[in-house]
This record gives structure tokens, sequence and C-alpha cells, in this order.
């Protein structure tokens, strides 16, 4: 017997999420409180670029598990899928200068220490430190809840946490190393440091430890480039989404904020801002752990009350699009990602679009004919603990720190055009004990068939990791037996 779901929220995991429940045969009906869909997946057109299409927010997906890349040929758009310029690379800023990211790294921890790229960022004492790291005892820096800074500064030391690892945490995660869990920011370096007893190691055999050739070209590939993206934009993938769940029989509602739960009998009865009172057999949040939090309050307080403190990061982008023949030759590649406290540069991190994406410098060619050299460069504001610059000022911000990034002088006359985008809550700050709470979560929700609580919040950093989680809940209701459905494991995402 089918069943009523309500799924509230529409970003990916709810439209996932009622993709799910749509095609196990169930009736839903999804409520989005915001005039579109895809939450942190959205499109900009820029008009004094002739209306260029860019990504707003997420600009690609990682390729670790290839679950995006099976969701995407499901939905019919694997003739959209495209990949970053070979043979580019990313880049490291901070206070040694600008390097060439290592190869092979998780979440900015070498498989090789002592590799050329990796002594280049920190030099050879930085270098011979980390190396030492497989000769500890795998209990240092390893007690349950131990933060990022914890465990790669006792193990790696303060080189190797300030220039390689700070970076990736604050460009990919926007958090602190000091504040965030190791098994929150990487389920897959902290697990390996229990089963191998060293962070190289694991890395080496999750990485291939940066060999380079044909061979390992993919295992030892940056960070930045072992992704996809789709053409034109990844707004594709929230838009199909949608197409197939209404042809499917669902029901997708924008606009509709729910203010309130009620859980009395069987039925679930949710309030909305526009009066109505809607009834689910099963319900589905796809919201914010806060608005999770408070809609539970009253209806299931246990639930409520397990939903981990998870802060929001703020987080401010800029995008330029540029005439600048000195960007032709790429000088950091397919982008950056900077170091706390790097001295002259706010940003957390650049993406040089056009250089990392063909179908993006075409689009450019294409709008601006009477460029000489088109370029779209996107940078990402927002550090734990720093106010984010005013919108005001920031263009003229982020043309100098493009322009130190990049080595070579950007100024407004090079301007084509611009957007500044806010992302008030797409990223979350997990916080030490997060995948304790998780787990304590995860069993209240197995007692019960009727509530659902999905996010990036729950699976993790990326659009990967949120596939992932819809893929494993999916194939837990197909299994003979019940199976408890775990949170999917945060994955290391990529530069913004």
């Amino acid at each position: 017997m089918s069943a009523r779901i309500l799924v509230v929220g529409g970003g990916l995991a709810g439209l996932l999420a009622a993709r799910r429940h749509q095609r196990a045969g169930h009736r839903v009906v999804l409520l989005e409180a915001e005039d579109r869909l895809g939450g942190a997946v959205a499109e900009l057109a820029l008009p004094g670029a002739g209306d260029l299409a860019l990504n707003a927010g997420a600009e690609a997906y990682s390729t670790a598990s290839g679950a995006v890349d099976a969701l995407v040929a499901q939905l019919g758009l694997a003739d959209r899928i495209v990949s970053p310029r070979e043979g580019l690379g990313s880049r490291i800023v901070s206070a040694a200068g600008v390097h060439r990211a290592p190869a092979g790294a998780l979440l900015g921890v070498p498989g090789r220490p002592l590799a050329a790229d990796v002594r280049a960022v920190l030099g050879w004492p930085g270098a011979l430190r980390a190396a030492l790291e497989p000769l500890l005892p795998a209990r240092v820096g390893a007690r349950p809840g131990a933060t990022v800074a914890e465990t790669v500064g006792c193990r790696m030391g303060r080189r190797a946490l300030e220039r390689l690892v700070a970076p990736i945490v604050g460009g990919v995660h926007s958090a602190d190393p000091a504040e965030l869990e190791l098994a929150a920011a990487s389920p897959q370096l902290a697990t390996g440091l229990a089963e191998h007893g060293s962070l190289v190691r694991t890395v080496r055999r999750l990485r291939g430890g940066g060999r380079r050739g044909d061979a390992g070209r993919t295992a030892g590939a940056s960070a930045g480039t072992r992704v996809h993206a789709l053409a034109p934009t990844m707004a594709a993938l929230p838009a199909a989404l949608r197409e197939e769940l209404l042809a499917t029989g669902g029901m997708v509602r924008t606009g509709v904020e729910v203010t309130g739960l009620d859980r009395e009998g069987e039925p679930w009865r949710v309030r909305t801002a526009r009066g109505e009172q809607l009834e689910a057999d099963r319900l589905v949040l796809a919201c914010p752990p806060d608005t999770a939090r408070s809609l539970l309050a009253g209806a299931a307080p246990e639930i409520a009350e397990a939903i981990p403190e998870t802060p929001s990061a703020a987080v401010r982008l800029v995008a330029l699009v540029l005439d600048a023949p000195a960007l032709d030759s790429h000088p950091s590649g397919t982008g950056a990602l900077v170091g706390p406290g790097t001295p002259g540069i706010r940003a957390k991190a650049l993406t040089h679009a056009s250089a990392k994406w063909e179908h993006v410098e075409r689009a450019l060619r294409e709008a601006l004919p009477s460029a000489a050299s088109p370029h779209l460069v996107r940078l990402s504001y927002g550090r734990p603990g720093e106010q984010l610059p005013g919108r005001e000022e920031i263009v003229d911000l982020a043309l100098a720190d493009a322009s130190a990034i990049l080595g070579t002088p950007l100024t407004r006359s090079r301007l084509a055009d611009w957007a500044v985008i806010d992302w008030d809550r797409a990223m979350r700050r997990p916080r030490p004990g997060h995948r304790a709470a998780l787990d304590a979560l995860a069993t209240l929700l197995e007692a019960r068939d009727d509530l659902e609580l999905v996010g990036s919040w729950r699976a993790g950093t990326g659009l990967d990791a949120i596939v992932r989680a819809d893929d494993a809940r999916a194939a837990a209701a197909q299994a003979p037996q019940t199976t408890p459905i775990s949170p999917t494991a945060p994955t290391e995402g990529t530069p913004r």
C-alpha cells in the first residue's frame, strides 16, 4: 500500500529523498520555502557578460565513488558531464608562497611527505617532521573526538597543519582545524589511523601516495582535478530531478514555508505559513539542523534534542569576469586554496573557472566576442571568526586578492562584469563530538519508520556524500532484513 510522503526542503538531499520514495511507489509532496529548488546548487546569469550562466554555488562534484556520475546517467544527463582541463593542477597559498598542491593528498595530508612538491611547501624541516609520522604510536593524537588540529599537529607537525591542511579545511569546509573533528572532516583518515596506525600510510592506500605516470594519474592528481561538472552549470542536476519527480506523479511546491508539526495519532500534521494543514504518513526533513530541531521540538522532543549543534558558516562569493591576457597562461592552474593568516590575502579560495573548465572558456568567448582574453575567476570569503567583507568593498578586495594569488595586476579596468553571492546557511561547521552525536541520532531514528532526517549536516560536505547517503538508504529499504541506516561519511570537497 502506498504511503503519503511529505518532504520538507528542496535542496539536493530533499530532491533525492523525494525521488527515492516516488520510485518506491509512494505519493510524494515536496515543499520548499524558497522560490527555487536546488539549495546550494544554483545558477546565476551575468547581464554585463551577455547573460553568461555561471555556478552561483557548488561548481563540481567528487568522482571518488562514482555515485554522482551514476545518478547523472540515470537522469539522462551523461552527455553533459565535463572534466577539468588536464595538466594544470591546483595551488596552495600560504606564508611560504604559492605552490602546486601536492599530488595524492587527502584533506591536505600527503602520502609521501618527502616528495618534491611537498618539500616545496613545507621546506626540508617541515617535510622531515611529517615523514616521521608513520613511526609514531597509533595512539598519538588519536583520542575520540580529536580535532583536525590535534591529530595532524601532533602527528605531522605545525607546518603540515598550517600550510597543507588548514587551507583545505578553511576553503572546503569553511572551518577552523582547531574546532573541526577529524572523524567528521575525513572519516577515511580517522578510520585509517585506527586500522593502519598512520595517516601517511592511510593516504598511500587511498590515494596511491602521489606517484605520477599514466597508471597512477587519477590517484595522484590534486584534489581539485578529481571532479566532474555539468555543462552549462550544475543547476541541470536539480532541474532534472524536479522534472523526473513531476513526470512520475510527484508534487513540488516552492514558496511554501513549514511553520509547525504535530504528531498525535498516526498521520503527521504539517502547518505552513499559508495557513494550510497537510497530512503525511512519513515525514522527511531535508532542512538545516536548527530548523529541524525547532520543528520537532514539540512533536518529537527526544529526536530534536539529539540533533547536534552544527553552526552555519556564512560564505560570500565574488565572481569576476575579466579581460586579462596575462591570465591566458593559467598562472594558478585551476585555482588555489589559501591558508589562514597568509599576508596580504583575505580570500580563502580562488577558482579560475575558465582555466579549469573548457566549456566555461567557450561560453565566455561566445558571450564576449569583443574581449581579447575573457576569464572567469571566483573567490570565496568567510573564515571562522572573521567578519565578512562588506558588499561595497568586496569587488576591489577580490581584485587585489586575485592579483596576489595569480601573480598579475588586476584592476577595475579589466572588469567586464561581476557578481556578489551570499550563502548564509549552506555550509556547516561540525563541532568535536559530531560523529558520536550522529551515531546516537541514527540509533533513535532506526526505531521509527515515520521520520527521516537528511542533508549535508548528516551526510557530509559535497554532492558525492549526499548522493551516497541516499543510495545507502535506498539499498537498506530494499534489503530483505531490517538494516540500520548510518549517515554517509563526509568526503573531501573541492576548491570553491
